[in-house]
């Protein structure tokens, strides 16, 4: 999580006045020596006229949303499958030739989204796995 001083490289949008609110709920970012390039992720709650989600939104990836009804579906058969975690939206999973990896994943707890996770880890210079990188934040009432 980034806790300096430096600014986000991507941050949480505006609110609207009349219009849709933002909350911020979450920021990570990492950097992938390989390509030279940062990775910033900015997670948000969004209510507008239809109600409220939550946004990931990335500098250099697609992101993800999650639609409340979705999630307690998929927790609900998550849970019921004996596992702790789904992933959901975007996801580059690490294969043999490329370690990254870049995970959106919703925690469950007691059959409900508890919290949710961005999960990073990016390469080294030379091609190897760098330490990952997450943020949790609480599934918003």
């Amino acid at each position: 999580m980034n806790t300096t001083a430096t600014p986000q490289l991507i941050e949480t949008p505006a609110n609207i006045p009349g219009g849709a609110q933002y909350q911020h709920l979450a920021y990570v970012d990492a950097y992938d020596a390989v390509l030279n390039c940062d990775y910033a992720f900015v997670a948000y709650k969004e209510t507008d006229g239809f109600g409220s989600r939550v946004r990931i939104k990335s500098s250099q990836t697609a992101g993800a949303v999650f639609e409340p009804d979705a999630m307690k579906s998929n927790a609900r058969s998550t849970s019921a499958q004996g596992k702790t975690w789904f992933q959901w939206g975007y996801s580059f999973d690490p294969s043999a030739s490329d370690p990254r990896c870049i995970q959106f994943r919703v925690h469950v707890a007691n059959g409900q989204p508890s919290e949710i996770e961005i999960f990073v880890q990016l390469r080294k210079f030379d091609g190897s796995a760098d330490a990952p990188k997450s943020v949790k934040f609480p599934w918003p009432a």
